[in-house]
């Protein structure tokens, strides 16, 4: 939960791939304007991360911005870093 990597939480490993996730983690906090740990999507039964990768599968990134952050001139350049941010919790260390 909250910023650690899944490999770590299961079997204690920590490499520079655990810091690329608390990397994307972070990113992810900041664009949505929440917390990692106490985001919960009741519908979905998802936490931030789960939610995030719904709306990017789903082609809906744009709904994970923070309503601060939503402009329609600067929304494809934020986009990125949600792409970017989702890069780096995939759940495979090898893929980050």
């Amino acid at each position: 939960s909250g910023y650690m990597p899944p490999e770590y939480a299961v079997h204690g490993s920590f490499s520079i791939k655990s810091d690329v996730f608390s990397f994307g983690v972070v990113v992810l906090e900041i664009i949505s304007g929440r917390k990692n740990r106490g985001f919960y999507d009741p519908q979905h039964h998802l936490n931030l991360l789960g939610h995030a990768w719904r709306l990017g599968i789903e082609e809906r990134p744009e709904e994970l911005l923070a309503d601060i952050l939503y402009d329609n001139a600067i929304s494809s350049k934020i986009i990125r870093f949600i792409h970017v941010g989702l890069l780096c919790v995939q759940q495979k260390p090898e893929n980050r």
